[in-house]
């Protein structure tokens, strides 16, 4: 059900905002109708680390492309919610 939701959202916006497809097959093909399985795997590989130095923690993120920024905000999702570094509403932040 999950999956049918997540392609629902990603088509009836892409529609919304005349948006022909979206490059995520192999080779950057065109997708005239994603899937949700080829909607996550634009994802797969990216990932964020942290290096912590006594009380200081640097945190280092791979860069997101244009075609990963746009299916998020097809799915409504901010860079931000995505990399955890913002609450959803009702939810409590850990630093509070």
């Amino acid at each position: 059900m999950i999956q049918a939701i997540i392609e629902r959202e990603v088509r009836l916006k892409m529609k919304e905002w005349g948006i022909k497809t979206l490059p995520i097959y192999p080779e950057s093909r065109d997708a005239y109708h994603p899937t949700t399985s080829k909607i996550l795997d634009a994802f797969d590989g990216i990932s964020s680390y942290q290096v912590r130095m006594g009380q200081m923690t640097k945190e280092f993120r791979d860069s997101l492309t244009q075609t990963q920024e746009q299916i998020l905000n097809l799915l409504g999702i901010s860079s931000d919610y995505y990399w955890g570094q913002s609450v959803v509403e009702g939810e409590k932040s850990e630093k509070t």
